[in-house]
């Protein structure tokens, strides 16, 4: 089993999302777009797509799917909604935060909410991250996808099953790596099971 792999977008261009639900008391779509298109325009940022949803079911997101793979058609860096809620039902922002960090780019909100505020940056590219105690030196999510070996071979890491432990491979060709050491961006880091699972990858410390 091989792994698609992507690479980092550009910091100046979005991929628009806007989901509406049921909610009378959520921003219409109109509403988002206009939030949206203001933060664009206040950073420099353009905005080569825009996908909606609508409604409240998680299971079929066909515009959230879409703008997935609009970001890697328009090599865009940045997962642009109106804000946190926006970006999740029932708080699963963080999967929407991973889904676009394994495809080069960030999620960011129009109005800054649920953004980082910059006091902690990805120790091997500087973007801005929420910080971590239990993980102080772990790379940002778009980094956590960039990791290969000694010699530059594309790396993943991954959960054994639903419980955890951890895995590593080689995402070319899938070859096995018993080994927990990997290179971020010319790093030398470390791979790791987190603790209520996924994976970590954090600078090293000398452990391998």
């Amino acid at each position: 089993m091989t792994a698609r792999r992507f690479k980092r977008g550009s910091p100046e261009r979005a991929v628009a999302y806007v989901r509406v639900s049921t909610d009378a008391a959520c921003a219409s779509a109109a509403e988002q777009r206009a939030a949206i298109e203001a933060w664009a325009r206040r950073e420099g940022v353009e905005i080569a797509a825009w996908h909606e949803d609508r409604g409240e079911e998680t299971g079929e997101r066909p515009g959230f799917a879409a703008a997935l793979e609009g970001l890697v058609r328009a090599g865009a860096g940045l997962f642009a909604v109106a804000s946190e809620d926006r970006a999740s039902i029932v708080g699963v922002s963080g999967l929407h935060r991973y889904a676009a960090g394994q495809r080069g780019a960030r999620l960011v909100t129009a109005d800054g909410s649920g953004m980082p505020d910059g006091t902690h940056r990805c120790p091997t590219c500087g973007d801005p991250v929420e910080p971590r105690p239990r993980y102080p030196r772990a790379v940002c999510g778009i980094c956590l996808h960039e990791a290969t070996d000694e010699g530059g071979r594309p790396l993943e890491f991954f959960n054994l099953d639903t419980c955890g432990g951890f895995g590593a491979r080689y995402a070319d060709t899938g070859e096995p790596r018993d080994s927990h050491a990997c290179v971020v961006r010319g790093v030398m880091c470390r791979a790791d099971e987190a603790r209520f699972g996924g994976i970590v990858i954090e600078v090293a410390d000398g452990k391998t």
